[in-house]
C-alpha cells in the first residue's frame, strides 16, 4: 500500500479545539507527527457531511489522485440536527442532516469512486461524544432546553443518534471488506473517557486528540 494518506472528515480530523469561549482552534499539523514519515494530504473540512466528503473526493479524483490510501471518517454531522428548528417546533418533525439509509448510501458510493481509481479507502468509527455538554452548548445562544428536551425525550438520544451513525460505518465495513479503524473502541475503554471530550461535548481535548492520532498511528504503522 502506498505510504501516502488522505484524509476526508470533519472537525475533528483537524484536531478542532474549543477554548473557554468556544473559539475554535486547528491542531492537525501538531498532531501530525504522531503519524510518523507518512505523508498526509488533509481535506477535512469543519461542518463536513457525508456529502461534501464525496463531493471532494470526487473533486480529487478528476484532478488526478491514485494510487496510496484515504480515511474516509463522517458520521457526526449527519448525524445531528437543526436544533434552532427543533426548538421553535418542539412538537414537529425533525430528521438529521442526513438520514442513515442516505448516509449509508453517499458512503458507499465514496468507497467505490475510491476503489475505482486504485485508492484504498479506510473507515473509522466515530469517538463518543457528552449528550449533556452538548446540550449545553447548543443552548448557550438563548435557544431553549425545555423545547429541545420536549422533543428528544431524554439528552442522551443525541448521543444514540451519533452512535447509531458510527455502528453503520463499522456495519458498512464490514460489509465492503474495507479496513476499520476502531477509534470509538479506543475511547470507552478507557475510565478517563470524559476527559477526553471537550467542553462542547462533541470535538476532543488534547488528550483525546493524542488518543486519537495515537490510534490512527497504530493502524497506519501495521498497513500502510
Amino acid at each position: 500500500m502506498d505510504g501516502k494518506l488522505y484524509v476526508y472528515g470533519d472537525s475533528l480530523l483537524k484536531a478542532t479545539v474549543p477554548d473557554e469561549e468556544f473559539r475554535y482552534h486547528f491542531h492537525a499539523d501538531e498532531l501530525r507527527r504522531a503519524l510518523g514519515g507518512v505523508e498526509v494530504v488533509n481535506r477535512a473540512k469543519m461542518g463536513a457531511t457525508i456529502r461534501k466528503g464525496l463531493s471532494l473526493v470526487q473533486h480529487d479524483l478528476q484532478r488526478g489522485l491514485d494510487g496510496g490510501c484515504a480515511l474516509v471518517a463522517y458520521g457526526g454531522n449527519d448525524s445531528d440536527f437543526d436544533w434552532c428548528a427543533v426548538s421553535e417546533q418542539p412538537d414537529g418533525e425533525h430528521r438529521p442532516h442526513t438520514e442513515l439509509p442516505e448516509f449509508v448510501r453517499l458512503l458507499k458510493e465514496t468507497l467505490d469512486a475510491l476503489r475505482a481509481r486504485g485508492v484504498q479507502p479506510v473507515l473509522m468509527t466515530l469517538p463518543p461524544i457528552d449528550a449533556q455538554r452538548y446540550l449545553h452548548f447548543i443552548c448557550r445562544g438563548g435557544l431553549s432546553c425545555e423545547r429541545i428536551m420536549h422533543w428528544l425525550g431524554d439528552s442522551q438520544a443525541i448521543y444514540r443518534y451519533q452512535e447509531m451513525y458510527s455502528g453503520a460505518v463499522a456495519q458498512l465495513a464490514a460489509a465492503e471488506g474495507v479496513p476499520l479503524i476502531p477509534a470509538r473502541q479506543s475511547f470507552l475503554c478507557e475510565r478517563s473517557c470524559a476527559q477526553m471530550i471537550a467542553a462542547d461535548g462533541i470535538h476532543l481535548t488534547m488528550e483525546g486528540y493524542h488518543r486519537l492520532y495515537d490510534t490512527l498511528a497504530q493502524w497506519m504503522k501495521k498497513n500502510l
